[in-house]
């Protein structure tokens, strides 16, 4: 198995893990009514009934795990002819190592949904702790984190597409 196939398999097993961890710890330490929306003094404009944001983030995270990992199996059953992509001739002649380029970037998808899912609901909870004041500019970092994140696995897929295949394992 070769380290990137490794890094992606565990991060979204450890993406997944931190989700769950996330979603429970967080909904323990929940108030009934969670401000998700502040102004600019930090008096809440939004709030939601905690059990809402449990099930948004529970469906939504079985979307994006069962629909993603659908269309990765899916994928790889579409002829080689059919996907547009660069070096075609060279791919075409190594289909199998080109579907596990494609199912690795399909996992780190879906594992950087989970971990931003994950982080948002940290960051939620922490600004409802009731033992601190609310302070939402020190969370100004997931913003820009998640951003880049789904950036760079968009544009991990086309680079490595633009590189020859590995012919070692």
């Amino acid at each position: 198995m070769k380290v990137g196939t490794f890094f992606v398999r565990v991060w979204r097993i450890v993406s997944i893990a931190g989700f769950l961890f996330a979603l429970f710890s967080s909904y323990i330490s929940y108030p009934d009514a969670v401000t998700v929306r502040f102004d600019e003094l930090n008096h809440p404009i939004q709030t939601l009934d905690r059990e809402l944001i449990f099930y948004l983030a529970i469906g939504i995270f079985i979307i994006n795990n069962t629909v993603l990992d659908l269309i990765a199996r899916l994928f790889l059953k579409v002829p080689t002819a059919q996907i547009p992509m660069p070096n075609h001739a060279v791919w075409a002649a190594d289909r199998p190592q080109l579907n596990k380029v494609f199912k690795n970037w399909f996992n780190a998808l879906t594992a950087s949904v989970n971990t931003i899912l994950g982080l948002g609901l940290l960051v939620l909870s922490f600004l409802n702790r009731s033992d601190r004041p609310i302070r939402a500019i020190e969370y100004a970092w997931l913003l820009p984190l998640s951003t880049a994140l789904i950036i760079i696995v968009l544009v991990s897929l086309p680079i490595r597409l633009s590189m020859k295949p590995d012919t070692d394992d």
